[in-house]
């Protein structure tokens, strides 16, 4: 699975858990700018969703399955919670995503 194939499927993932805008999400030539850029929208929604619905941002966690250990040190220990949440998620949903491409191509 090249760098590519991962991007847009990742943003349709965040797109139905966060509620992210996938059209204001500019497309780069390069995986690491992409990353880069959808990290700052997904850092933003997670401080909206910590202010506004933390409830709901909480359980939207539980649903993707994200370690709860880490949450809890990053809540507890980070500087800057949003975007080290935010890096939490990414690695979390690109996990998933290869998952599921594995399986799809029958090598699970």
């Amino acid at each position: 699975m090249n760098d590519k194939e991962i991007i847009q499927p990742l943003i349709e993932k965040l797109y139905k858990d966060f509620s992210i805008d996938k059209e204001n999400l500019p497309v780069k030539k390069d995986y690491s700018e992409e990353l880069k850029i959808i990290k700052e929208f997904l850092s933003k929604r997670i401080t909206e969703l910590m202010i506004k619905n933390q409830e709901r941002f909480l359980n939207t966690l539980y649903r993707i399955d994200v370690n709860e250990s880490k949450v809890a040190q990053i809540l507890n220990t980070s500087k800057n919670v949003s975007d080290d949440l935010a890096d939490l998620i990414i690695e979390r949903q690109l996990r998933r995503l290869e998952t599921q491409m594995l399986y799809k191509a029958g090598k699970l």
